[in-house]
């Protein structure tokens, strides 16, 4: 028995376009630092989507044309991601001369995964010559929503571990790795 006429179900899709963010720069070391290089492969990504969605939708109302050159773009930012993400990749591992701490913002993480990386890391680069400080990035910042969780699970660790640490900025954590045995640490596989 039917009750009332049928109704249409299809969906309106939206066309968006997506435009690059701008980014400002001061000087070319800033340009090529690790923060900003994740920066900018978080931007690159986000943009991607944002032109991948529009080719989507762009498809879906029929304007193939658009759509084709939406993906172009979009395939255009995630090279740059891609390019940005190899050169933070670089960044982080390479040692100049007198740099021997290796950075390690966890800023972007929450409290859980934020340990989770801080333990790769700590087990990774510890009894390495070549690194001497693991530099950990957990201060409270004014986006900070975790309210200091992130910074109090590292410190614990770093106090069951009895790993000695110092204190930079309020924001960082300084840890010389370099006399630290990663098969004595507890969470390590054995």
């Amino acid at each position: 028995m039917v009750v009332e006429p049928m109704t249409d179900t299809a969906i309106e899709h939206k066309i968006v376009s997506a435009k690059p963010l701008e980014v400002t720069r001061d000087d070319e070391d800033d340009e090529n630092s690790f923060e900003v290089l994740r920066k900018a492969v978080k931007e690159y990504w986000i943009t991607m989507k944002e032109y991948h969605q529009a080719a989507v939708d762009a498809f879906v109302k029929g304007d193939h044309a658009r759509a084709n050159k939406l993906m172009e773009q979009g395939h255009f930012f995630n090279r740059k991601a891609r390019e940005a993400d190899e050169k933070s990749a670089q960044k982080l591992l390479e040692t100049s001369q007198g740099d021997d701490e290796v950075p390690l913002d966890l800023l972007d993480h929450g409290p859980k995964e934020a340990l989770h990386l801080f333990r790769l890391h700590l087990t990774s680069f510890s009894g390495i010559p070549a690194y001497k400080y693991l530099r950990v990035i957990v201060g409270t910042s004014d986006e900070d929503t975790t309210k200091g969780a992130r910074k109090r699970l590292i410190l614990k660790q770093l106090e069951k571990e009895s790993i000695k640490w110092t204190e930079v900025d309020g924001r960082a954590i300084m840890i010389q790795v370099d006399v630290i045995d990663p098969k004595r640490l507890s969470f390590s596989k054995k």
